[in-house]
């Protein structure tokens, strides 16, 4: 039987918005907030009915048939001093970044937060409504969207109260793995590139196995809230004929946590461009389903729970925007013909294993190899993207628009001027994978279908410290 959830909007008093004292749009009123506030809030975004999916095949033949868990937006609030930032993590592979444009207008409109200091992520889970496209399913799901991401921003600044954080890093093992691999000749394959069959001598880097843990005490009544970060893609639900929406390992990590803990839960997915949540190459102990996985990781942040006491500085909320101009990928493109004669049966039947099938006859690893050479084509040799960093306290928060390759991840956070750095990839936008410098001399999937050159990923790693930096 189909299930479906119908949203129901909320709207706050402007006088409760009003008390929130968000600096940086207007006048700041009498009721700036001295000290650390958090506030939290989450809305569902469930469709009412049916819905394209993005994640893996074609979105425009994956349709919604029912649902697994629920889909939320989830917001932070986090103010100090006439500074605000809405922190906000969506059940969704990502929101494109015309719907990103959009929505944060909407919410600053509403909330007096200004866009800049508006961060909207996704969970990256292949299995939700696909943020972006012009499917009349996709355009029908778009208010309830939109809706839940403004009020889950109004419900968290009035949900606002004085917090202490503390933070804790875990080191966590075989949750995480890179699916490149060099095999015994020395070529390298993995994720829809090479030949496995040669095989495995090693990894072709290495995995990020840090989880963050941040824990925001807050006074009074108001419940206490985890944050997580993490990086392991979230595609136990990630075959093109997979149409149940489920929010995958982060939806039942959340459920866990919530009722063991009685904090409220928002994760943060971290630099999982280059890895997978499991390997029969390399150990026996896998995690063959969600639930499992969920358990799991859940229990990493339960055995912990207890020591998360570092204190984290809650002095000074502040925020940063920079747009940088970077070099166009422009793979394949000796081969554009022959790639659309693949991208063109794979739009008309939405077959990924037969277009694949297809496209191996012509000499490509994979259909996504050849959807990556047409979308290169369409690209000017330069363009922009716009860079994200805030600061909360002794916090730091990342907000990358694309798929962060583990190593990238690693030296942000190594890097950062602050002892506990939050990186956040797929928010604000989505622009596909950023391959590493190494990633694209061995030429994996990954960089067959990035939007950006090799290089880029370097530089921007270098952004984002320094944007970090420019906030002490």
């Amino acid at each position: 039987m189909k299930k479906s959830i119908s949203l129901l909007l909320v709207t706050c008093l402007l006088l409760t918005l009003c008390a929130c004292g968000t600096g940086g749009a207007g006048e700041t009123t009498e009721a700036t907030l001295q000290g650390l506030h958090v506030g939290y809030a989450r809305e569902s975004i469930m469709p009412d009915g049916r819905v394209n999916m993005s994640g893996s095949g074609n979105q425009a033949h994956r349709i919604s048939d029912g649902f697994y868990d629920m889909l939320y937006a989830t917001c932070l609030a986090m103010s100090e001093g006439g500074n605000t930032v809405l922190l906000y993590s969506t059940d969704t592979l990502a929101s494109r970044w015309g719907w990103t444009k959009e929505a944060r207008k909407l919410i600053s409109e509403a909330t007096g937060v200004p866009q800049e200091q508006i961060q909207i992520g996704g969970t990256h889970t292949h299995a939700g409504p696909a943020v972006g496209g012009a499917e009349p399913l996709v355009l029908q799901w778009k208010p309830i969207y939109m809706n839940a991401l403004v009020a889950a921003g109004q419900k968290a600044l009035a949900d606002l109260a004085p917090t202490t954080m503390y933070g804790k890093k875990v080191v966590t093992e075989n949750l995480t793995f890179v699916r490149h691999y060099v095999m015994k000749d020395g070529s390298y394959a993995g994720s829809n590139f090479g030949d496995s069959s040669k095989g495995f001598e090693s990894h072709a880097a290495e995995a990020d196995p840090e989880m963050v843990l941040v824990k925001m005490d807050r006074e009074g009544d108001k419940k206490d809230i985890l944050l997580m970060n993490f990086q392991a893609h979230p595609c136990f639900t990630t075959s093109a004929d997979y149409t149940t929406l489920s929010a995958d390992y982060i939806g039942a990590t959340r459920t866990i946590l919530e009722k063991e803990t009685g904090m409220n839960f928002i994760y943060f997915l971290g630099a999982a461009g280059n890895l997978t949540t499991g390997s029969s190459i390399t150990t026996e102990k896998q995690y063959k389903n969600k639930k499992a996985y969920s358990e799991a990781l859940a229990q990493y942040a339960l055995d912990v729970i207890d020591q998360i006491n570092t204190p984290i500085d809650g002095t000074g909320v502040k925020s940063a925007q920079k747009t940088i101009e970077y070099k166009c990928n422009d793979y394949g493109q000796d081969r554009l013909e022959e790639a659309r004669l693949v991208t063109e049966k794979f739009q008309q039947t939405g077959d990924a294993s037969a277009c694949t099938a297809y496209a191996r006859t012509l000499g490509f690893h994979s259909v996504y190899e050849c959807n990556g050479i047409v979308n290169c084509s369409k690209y000017p040799p330069t363009d922009e993207m716009t860079f994200n960093v805030a600061r909360i306290g002794g916090l730091g928060f990342v907000a990358a628009d694309y798929e962060m390759f583990a190593e990238n991840g690693v030296y942000i956070k190594e890097n950062s001027p602050f002892e506990f750095t939050i990186v956040s990839t797929c928010t604000n936008g989505y622009n596909n994978y950023f391959p590493t410098e190494k990633a694209f001399s061995y030429g994996c999937y990954e960089s067959f279908t990035a939007r950006f050159a090799s290089g880029v990923a370097e530089m921007a790693q270098e952004e984002f410290v320094g944007m970090l930096k420019g906030l002490q």
